[in-house]
């Protein structure tokens, strides 16, 4: 299948490679402006995937079969568009799929990070209709990868588990005909809320760092092990777990507590999250963020724990710790993360409901 995966960091690596050794023809883009890894991957042909044997991925040098920063054409060309990206990225690509993705293309954006809600909503100010393309996002990338020195990317797990939805939630049956050949065992998800809210790295991620800031200004970046995690940092976790669950069940979706999401991804023990994530293989070895100023906080909070707080407050109720990450975050970014810029329309939040107040989904 002809492929565009757009984004050369962690996540656009592995896919580019494991797709390219799988038999796919990929075409591996970015804006001039995230060409970084992209000038890199030229200068090889490609990039080497590393991965043990036990996770059934295959290693080795991927000759990628394009490579460049054309994402226009790269998008125009294919038939299957996958967006690995942060979500704060994301737009710039947004506004170009807009342009130039052909009508039925699929467009999987991974994770999903309410992405094909924006994504529909960029469309629309476009003046195109979101039906034209398959618009799909799934719950979390299908790796957890790291870059691990130039032109290598390392797979150090594979998750068992990948939700994935189509929106509208009733085209699901086409873009699973569609999609099988390249992601067979990604498991369906109710619909886009449901890959969205069940993201838990959006609540792993914002509290581990604001809650170690003071460490990882002094000493960062440091290698680490689960996040420098301790028990009564693990309860602030599960904390806001609890809000984002609590949330999910106000809209009618299907939820997973993170520690639960985290043993059924790795194949984990333990009953807390501090007990699942310290014993965790995957999570080893870790280099931490040096400040706040990372996708830890500037992903996660706006594109993760914002749009939780606005739904929660749809729904007529408050999220405490949800708030108080959200709120420490801004402070310490000196960023509104609750401004217009992340407004509900902004989000694409506006588009899970019906002019008459039912659900869209």
């Amino acid at each position: 299948m002809k492929i565009a995966v757009l984004g050369s960091g962690n996540s656009g690596q592995a896919l580019a490679g494991t797709l390219t050794l799988s038999g796919h023809e990929i075409h591996l883009a970015a804006v001039p402006e995230h060409a970084t890894q992209i000038r890199i991957l030229q200068s090889l042909g490609g990039v080497w995937v590393e991965a043990d044997d036990s996770l059934g991925v295959m290693s080795g040098f991927a000759k990628i079969a394009r490579i460049d920063t054309e994402v226009g054409e790269a998008v125009s060309e294919s038939e299957l568009i996958i967006l690995a990206l942060p979500a704060y990225a994301q737009d710039a690509y947004f506004e170009t799929l807009a342009e130039y993705a052909q009508p039925n293309a699929v467009v999987l954006i991974q994770p999903g990070k309410f992405g094909a809600l924006r994504f529909a909503q960029t469309l629309r100010k476009h003046q195109r209709d979101p039906s034209e393309l398959l618009i799909a996002e799934t719950s979390t990338s299908p790796y957890a990868a790291k870059i691990s020195g130039l032109g290598c990317i390392w797979i150090r797990g594979v998750k068992k588990e990948t939700l994935m939805a189509s929106w509208p939630a009733q085209r699901f049956d086409e873009l699973r005909e569609r999609i099988h050949p390249v992601f067979p065992s990604y498991v369906r998800a109710k619909n886009v809320l449901m890959t969205s809210i069940s993201d838990g790295a959006s609540v792993l991620h914002p509290v581990t760092t604001l809650m170690n800031l003071s460490r990882l200004e002094t000493m960062g970046p440091y290698r680490t092990h689960g996040y420098d995690l301790t028990p009564q940092v693990g309860r602030m976790v599960e904390a806001v777990d609890q809000e984002r669950c609590r949330v999910a069940a106000a809209f009618d979706v299907p939820f997973t507590i993170l520690q639960d999401q985290l043993k059924n991804f790795y194949g984990l023990e333990g009953e807390t999250v501090y007990e699942v994530v310290s014993h965790s293989h995957v999570h080893r070895d870790q280099i931490t963020p040096r400040n706040a100023d990372h996708r830890y906080i500037t992903e996660d909070v706006p594109y993760g724990l914002v749009p939780i707080l606005r739904l929660a407050r749809m729904s007529g109720f408050e999220v405490p710790a949800t708030q108080a990450i959200v709120t420490m975050a801004s402070i310490v970014n000196e960023t509104d993360y609750e401004g217009d810029r992340y407004s509900s329309e902004a989000l694409g939040l506006n588009l899970i409901f019906h002019d008459d107040g039912s659900l869209s989904l």
